[in-house]
C-alpha cells in the first residue's frame, strides 16, 4: 500500500494485482524533509530523542510508516492535511497543541505555513515497556493521527520540561528517561483505557522487603525459592503468593528483572569497554546468550540494540 499525491489532493491507492515492494519504516531521528531547514538534536538518551525543527510549507510521505512513535508539539500555528489508510483530514493546530503519530502505519502529511515545533520520539521498545508495566497493549489506532492534544494537556507540560534538558546538563539522560516515561503514560491514558488499579493502603510486608534485600545482595548467586522464602520467614507457597501480591511478579521473574536492570546499568557505564559475557557474569546471568534472551524478553531489544539506541 502506498500513499500518493495528486493535483486534486492526497489519496490512498492500493493494488491487488502486483503487491508493491515492502518499504522499510523511516528512521525519523535521522530523516529530515527538504522543507525543514533547521534541526536541533538531543543525544545520549536511550530509547528517546528530542528535536527542534524549523522550516516552511512542504510535504512528507511515509508509505512504510515510522520506526519511532512521535509526539509533535507545535510552537507556531500550522495547517496540515493528514493522510492515512482511513482517509484524508485537514487539521489546524494552534500554538501549544500536539499530535501523536504511532510507528509502523502508512501516513503522509502536507502542511502550509512556517514550521516551528519540537518532536519527541520513542523507540518502540521504550514505549512498549511502559505499556507493559501499565498492563495494556502498546499498539495504537491509526485514527489518532487526526487527534489534537490541547495546549493544556499534561504531555505538553512534560515536553517543556524535556526541552530544558536539551543542553545535556549533568544527569540529563536520567532526567530525560523519567520525563519520557511520564509522557508515554500520559499518551497511553489519552488513547488507551488504562486499568483502574486501587493504590495499596500499606507498604509491602516486611517479609517481601527482606526477600528483595536478599536478591539484591546476592544478585549474581543462584537462588532457589526455598532460600528466598527462608529469608522472608515464610513457607515457599505462602511466600510466593505474598510476594506476587506485593510486587506484581513471581519471585523468580522479579529476580530476573533485577538482573536485567543491573545489566542496563553496566551497559551504560561500560558497554564500550566490557564484553557482553563480562556484563552477563556481573549481572547474574550464566552466559551472554542467557542475558540476551531475558534482556530482549523484558525490554524488547538485545543488549547490542540497547547500546545503539
Amino acid at each position: 500500500m502506498e500513499l500518493r499525491w495528486r493535483n486534486s489532493g492526497a489519496v490512498l491507492e492500493s493494488t491487488r494485482l502486483t503487491p508493491p515492494p515492502r518499504i522499510p519504516p523511516v528512521d525519523i531521528e535521522t530523516y529530515v524533509p527538504i522543507s525543514i531547514t533547521v534541526v536541533r538534536r538531543s543525544s545520549g538518551w536511550p530509547g528517546l530523542f528530542l528535536q527542534e525543527r524549523r522550516g516552511s510549507s512542504g510535504s512528507v510521505n511515509y508509505p512504510g510508516g515510522l520506526r519511532q512513535h512521535l509526539l509533535y508539539w507545535f510552537l507556531k500555528p500550522l495547517r496540515q492535511e493528514v493522510i492515512t489508510p482511513t482517509g484524508t483530514r485537514a487539521v489546524q493546530y494552534a500554538a501549544g497543541e500536539s499530535r501523536f503519530t504511532p510507528a509502523g502505519t502508512p501516513v503522509a502529511f502536507r502542511w502550509t505555513g512556517d514550521v516551528h515545533l519540537f518532536m519527541v520520539g520513542f523507540q518502540p521498545w521504550f514505549f512498549e515497556r511502559v505499556a507493559a508495566e501499565l498492563g495494556v497493549p502498546a499498539g495504537l489506532p491509526v485514527a489518532i493521527n487526526n487527534a489534537k492534544l490541547p495546549a493544556r494537556h499534561s504531555a505538553a507540560g512534560l515536553v517543556r520540561a524535556l526541552v530544558a534538558e536539551l543542553e545535556d546538563g549533568a544527569g540529563a539522560s536520567l532526567v530525560a528517561e523519567g520525563i519520557g516515561r511520564a509522557i508515554a503514560v500520559r499518551l497511553l491514558r489519552e488513547f488507551r483505557k488504562l486499568p483502574n488499579v486501587r493504590p495499596s493502603d500499606a507498604a509491602p510486608p516486611a517479609a517481601v522487603l527482606r526477600a528483595v534485600a536478599l536478591m539484591r545482595r546476592r544478585l549474581t548467586d543462584p537462588l532457589t525459592l526455598g532460600e528466598i522464602a527462608a529469608a522472608a520467614g515464610l513457607s515457599p507457597f505462602h511466600f510466593a503468593r505474598q510476594f506476587k501480591a506485593a510486587t506484581g511478579h513471581p519471585p523468580h521473574e522479579y529476580l530476573v528483572r533485577l538482573r536485567v536492570d543491573r545489566a542496563q546499568e553496566l551497559l551504560r557505564r561500560h558497554g564500550g569497554r566490557w564484553t557482553t559475557a563480562a556484563i552477563a557474569q556481573e549481572s547474574g546471568f550464566s552466559d551472554q546468550s542467557h542475558l540476551a534472551r531475558h534482556f530482549r524478553r523484558v525490554l524488547g531489544v538485545t543488549p547490542g540494540e540497547f547500546l545503539g539506541s
